[in-house]
């Protein structure tokens, strides 16, 4: 029987739909917050300096490893949970999910959180009291939003929330580095003004999510299937995060080696933000996969080597295209200083590029709800990288931090990979062909840029050209040549679902990356 207030409520949106108006508006968010963030990100290292930006990225990674701990998986199984509840029309148990959920964050990840912030974290203590407030417990009690406009498919309005508090999160930082340009102030404002802009997901919610969000349970109201792949899947994303985020930068700063973590930590944020767009792309996939999950495991083995392609051919793109002109130009846009984090960019974002295209696979894993494999595959990741760190850092200082990253990524990537292929009996040759773009491009990246434009020793800007001409033009080429890139059936959905607009432009570039029929 249907509740009242429930019927009256607008119908659930589709998937399909929310993938692509999903997708339009977050290209148009990438688009507008990408450019916006490089820049922003400019002004804070010419303004803070090597020593002092390596130490902002260390306040960081203190308090986004503290989250990760104390969240325990809650949010992951909250968007599966809800999800699979959803679209069965189970609307009692998605508001005890919810409440069930915000009751744990605010009730034992909050504290979790703050203790472990007024122990590490280093700065005077009115900076502390406004990181808790606005930092942990804010966060704690709005945090559920983004999450719930993910499994209403909503990700266009996500979108939209996102890029106005980018806005007003970068114009913060902005103007507090030129006032006040340390370390500390410059954490504390990111921290404030993210913060209290999480209430606009919250407001953005149905009026019964609303209600469910905003009225915290008792965590122990949950499920014990709940429990049972969010613990796991939590401990896992915490590893995960240690695998993939620049934690090497402790290993630096425990060597007392302050500019190479300054190095370090720059080129590892132009490794995240050159494949943001095609990183945002792939965000609806989550809640996507589970619905998918719901209607038929081939339909989930379809989309897996679908997106997995689609990422292929879009990460190969944006690596070949503006990886060596964007490194070319590091010490001419953040100051000399920074020049050596051109190399380290260049090898550590072909690497983020493999993390990108095993995102469908990452999305699959969540859908199944293997939170216990996903642990299992990040421990490993973390073996492989945790050693590597050990002995490389203090032998090659940040060149040993880069290949910690490196290998630590590859190795969770494509195990995760592997997992998917044999869950859903792919072909290694078809999973292969799948991957060849990225492959592809990294090839070409790393001998532009140090076979070719390093050895010219030409201006930046000359250097710059060279590299992204010679980058597109050797992807495109062995793209074209192995046979690799996206299916004719790739082709013709990408082009149905971009806008009319684009619809031209799309049609000339996609050819050109795509198979013969």
């Amino acid at each position: 029987m249907t509740e009242g207030p429930i019927a009256a409520e607008p119908p659930r949106r589709g998937i399909g739909e929310g993938l692509i108006s999903g997708t339009a508006w977050t290209a148009i968010h990438v688009v507008v917050s990408v450019p916006i963030a490089f820049l922003v990100n400019v002004v804070v290292a010419r303004s803070l300096g090597v020593v002092d930006y390596g130490r902002l990225a260390i306040l960081t990674m203190v308090l986004a490893l503290a989250t990760a701990a104390a969240s325990l998986g809650v949010g992951a199984a909250l968007m599966q949970f809800v999800t699979k509840a959803s679209e069965a029309a189970r609307h009692r148990d998605v508001a005890r999910l919810v409440s069930g959920a915000q009751g744990y964050n605010l009730l034992v990840a909050a504290p979790v959180v703050s203790l472990v912030v007024l122990l590490v974290v280093d700065v005077p203590w009115p900076f502390l009291l406004l990181a808790v407030v606005f930092g942990i417990f804010g966060p704690a009690l709005l945090q559920v939003g983004p999450i719930l406009l993910a499994t209403e498919h909503r990700s266009d309005r996500a979108a939209q929330i996102a890029l106005v508090s980018n806005l007003v999160i970068q114009g913060t930082v902005v103007m507090t580095v030129l006032l006040h340009p340390t370390s500390s102030a410059v954490w504390i404002a990111r921290v404030v003004a993210t913060g209290a802009l999480m209430v606009l997901p919250v407001l953005a919610l149905s009026p019964r999510l609303r209600r469910a969000a905003t009225r915290p349970g008792s965590p122990w109201s949950l499920p014990a299937a709940f429990w049972a792949f969010a613990v796991p899947t939590g401990l896992a994303a915490l590893v995960s995060q240690l695998v993939t985020d620049r934690v090497q930068v402790f290993f630096l700063e425990w060597l007392e080696d302050s500019v190479a973590v300054g190095l370090f930590a720059l080129a590892f944020g132009l490794a995240a933000q050159i494949l943001a767009p095609v990183q945002a792309a792939v965000g609806p996939l989550l809640p996507a996969f589970a619905a998918l999950r719901e209607r038929g495991n081939e339909q989930a083995r379809v989309g897996l080597l679908r997106v997995t392609r689609v990422s292929a051919v879009a990460t190969g793109g944006v690596l070949s295209l503006g990886l060596p002109p964007l490194a070319a130009l590091i010490p001419w846009i953040y100051g000399q200083p920074f020049e050596p984090s051109a190399d380290y960019f260049v090898v550590m974002a072909c690497a983020a590029g493999f993390v990108v295209v095993g995102s469908a696979s990452y999305a699959s894993l969540m859908a199944r709800l293997r939170g216990g494999t996903y642990l299992r595959v990040n421990l490993l990741a973390l073996v492989v990288m945790v050693s590597v760190a050990l002995t490389t850092i203090p032998l090659l200082g940040a060149w040993g931090a880069v290949a910690s990253m490196v290998t630590g990524t590859l190795a969770r990537a494509l195990l995760m990979v592997a997992v998917e292929m044999r869950a859903h009996v792919v072909p290694r040759a078809e999973m292969t062909r799948a991957f060849a773009p990225v492959v592809l491009a990294t090839g070409v990246v790393l001998l532009v840029w140090f076979g070719v434009v390093e050895r010219l020793g030409a201006d930046p800007v000359v250097a710059a050209v060279t590299g992204g001409v010679m980058g597109a033009a050797g992807y495109m080429l062995l793209v074209a040549l192995t046979g690799s890139g996206l299916t004719p059936e790739d082709r013709d959905t990408l082009l149905g679902a971009v806008p009319s607009r684009a619809r031209r432009p799309a049609s000339i570039v996609l050819p050109l990356v795509s198979r013969r029929r």
